[in-house]
């Protein structure tokens, strides 16, 4: 029996590390939440959503046509607000959801895709990136879990559940997850370590 796998992209923060607007900001020529939104729907197709708060009507513009944007009107919560409101409006019939964040600009679907084989051989597991010597996301979360990202609130996202859930997680390398863009100086190290 197939499971049905969900991305969600989380892109609900204001960015004021990095000034406003940053998921607006160009990466090799695309803007950061396109370039997200286009990697989710790669990797589950007709089934990648975007969790969208500050800015929405801005950000909802630049997404494809076959990524489902949700807002999420209490962003400023935090992280973990944004994560539960996600997760709250997924289909019924998915059995698993890729949580991406939007500003980690190096992942790639060859990166991603041992994620999802994995997860698939074992759906009931977490299969998580493992970067900086810990877990982390992107992570894949079974629907048994989906009930408590559901309750998560405020800025705490889910590393407290990936670190709960050591004995039924699979860790895999993923070094690229390490890079994400908080400021303008990290985005200038990124262009010019990726030009090179």
């Amino acid at each position: 029996m197939p499971c049905h796998l969900a991305t969600l992209v989380l892109a609900a923060g204001a960015g004021s590390r990095f000034g406003g607007a940053k998921l607006l900001a160009l990466v090799e020529g695309e803007p950061m939440l396109q370039r997200a939104a286009r990697l989710a729907a790669a990797l589950t197709p007709g089934t990648a959503f975007v969790v969208l708060g500050c800015e929405h009507e801005r950000l909802r513009a630049a997404l494809p046509a076959d990524v489902h944007a949700i807002e999420h009107a209490a962003w400023a919560e935090g992280l973990g607000s944004s994560l539960a409101a996600g997760i709250r409006a997924l289909p019924t019939n998915i059995d698993g959801a890729l949580v991406l964040l939007a500003d980690q600009v190096a992942l790639t679907t060859a990166a991603l895709k041992p994620l999802l084989a994995c997860w698939r051989l074992a759906p009931e597991r977490v299969v998580c990136a493992q970067y900086g010597g810990g877990p982390g996301v992107p992570a894949i979360f079974p629907r048994r879990l989906f009930a408590t990202l559901a309750a998560l609130h405020g800025d705490r996202g889910a590393k407290p559940l990936l670190l709960a859930e050591t004995d039924a997680t699979t860790q895999l390398p993923l070094p690229e997850a390490a890079i994400d863009i908080d400021t303008p100086a990290d985005l200038r190290a990124y262009r010019a370590t990726s030009q090179s």
